[in-house]
């Protein structure tokens, strides 16, 4: 008997489900905000954390979201309905999936923005603006970015419309045909840039920093980071995997794709940081920089090397694409369900979500000029929607999902889900998932929530 299919397709084969999870999953958070972290947070022993969060903890969260998306074959908030319907679980938790689609729209409204500045900087690089640019240079350049709301309304404008055009096509045409070509040309070229960037900076100075490591750099503040950016580089909590498990073959086993976009997920950050951290080293750059480790230390770097302009392209190239495959798939989960809801066309469903996201990134990025000031909390807008997605949304939505799989959905329909293959296998997820990721969630928010 032949599977039920999703409205939307199925992806063609477990690898374009590969392709277009890991696509979901770099972005970001793995090429700028991993390496900045990892700089502010003492190296070797953040990424040990982090490499424990994401088995830990993202997996078995990513694997739970995955599973619920292939129960019913629907867009995640049609999937509860009909769980609810069927009196499995209670109606009140439909409200997991509209609390996991705004928080993906919310982070897309801001992350469209800084999208926008890899766009901007894309420009810059291809055109030469930084060859031979100085500190003071750099510097000047990216706040002259910030303090210009018409050229970062622009590229916010651009990257919008790619996005609004990828996702308004089907899946089998628009995500699938995306993510196959595009994550596998990110992942090649980041090899190559690492190993060019190893091969003419401080290599060894480089790998020191990232591997070794001792117990007590390892601290709460440092598992508080790396359990944050192991939730928001795998996606999870913002309906995109659930979106995603919903085109998935019951043929797949969750439990190997996961883990492969997983292990991408986390190479991608590792060749990032092989990428930067040489030639930092090398540039005598400090490497606990921050957010502007990308935005301005880099641009010295290039402007100072022999064939700097065309790395610098390829580099702000990388990032626009891994911005652009995650991107995607936050718009994604509103898209299948207006789409499967009320038979709106996807291309029309993706350019009004598109245009709703767009009006809301317009007050962001005034929000770093002319809207400058300080909302509550002493934080303008831009800061304010970042401590909500990331402090509350995101770590909220990813505990109510892993819950509502590891409490309340029926043992057996997971089983049936082929989650893995391997009873043992199965085990291992249901027990880490209800004993070991639910918990360390819950107690890392609340020592987020309470400053610890």
């Amino acid at each position: 008997m032949p599977e039920s299919r999703c409205l939307q397709g199925i992806w063609s084969s477990p690898w374009i489900f590969i392709f277009a999870a890991s696509g979901s999953a770099v972005g970001l958070g793995n090429i700028w905000k991993f390496p900045y972290m990892l700089g502010q947070n003492g190296g070797g022993a953040f990424l040990f954390v982090y490499c424990l969060c994401l088995l830990l903890v993202g997996l078995p969260v990513l694997m739970a979201e995955v599973a619920l998306g292939r129960t019913v074959r629907s867009n995640p908030i049609d999937t509860v309905n009909d769980l609810s319907e069927r009196r499995i679980v209670h109606s009140a938790w439909v409200f997991v999936p509209w609390l996991a689609g705004v928080t993906g729209f919310l982070i897309l409204t801001f992350y469209s923005v800084i999208a926008g500045w890899s766009l901007a900087y894309l420009d810059r690089a291809v055109s030469g603006d930084f060859k031979g640019i100085t500190q003071v240079g750099a510097t000047n350049m990216f706040d002259t970015l910030l303090a210009t709301p018409t050229e970062m309304l622009l590229w916010h404008s651009v990257f919008m419309a790619l996005v609004v055009l990828t996702v308004g096509q089907s899946v089998t045409r628009g995500l699938s045909a995306v993510v196959r070509v595009l994550l596998p040309v990110l992942v090649v070229t980041l090899l190559l840039l690492a190993f060019y960037s190893m091969t003419i900076g401080n290599m060894k100075e480089a790998l020191s920093f990232m591997f070794r490591w001792s117990w007590q750099d390892i601290t709460f503040e440092v598992v508080l980071s790396a359990v944050g950016l192991a939730l928001f580089s795998l996606s999870v909590g913002m309906g995109a995997m659930f979106a995603y498990g919903a085109y998935m073959s019951k043929r797949m086993s969750i439990a190997r794709a996961c883990s492969i976009v997983v292990g991408v997920d986390l190479l991608v950050a590792i060749l990032a940081g092989l990428v930067i951290f040489p030639l930092v080293f090398s540039f005598n750059i400090d490497v606990e920089a921050g957010p502007s480790l990308t935005f301005v230390s880099l641009p010295i770097i290039f402007g100072g090397l022999l064939g700097g302009q065309f790395f610098a392209g390829v580099f702000f190239l990388l990032l626009v694409v891994a911005a652009l495959t995650s991107a995607i798939s936050m718009l994604e989960l509103f898209v299948a369900w207006l789409h499967e809801k009320f038979y709106i066309a996807r291309l029309k469903a993706a350019l009004f979500m598109g245009i709703a996201v767009w009006f809301v990134g317009i007050a962001v990025l005034l929000s770093f000029n002319h809207w400058d000031s300080k909302i509550v909390f002493g934080l303008n807008f831009f800061e304010l929607l970042d401590e909500v997605t990331s402090l509350i949304l995101l770590p909220v939505g990813a505990i109510l999902l892993s819950v509502l799989v590891a409490w309340f959905i029926p043992h057996s329909m997971l089983q049936n889900e082929m989650i893995t293959k391997q009873a043992n296998h199965f085990q291992w997820w249901y027990k880490a998932l209800k004993y070991i990721s639910i918990p360390a969630m819950i107690v890392i928010t609340l020592a987020g929530w309470i400053g610890v």
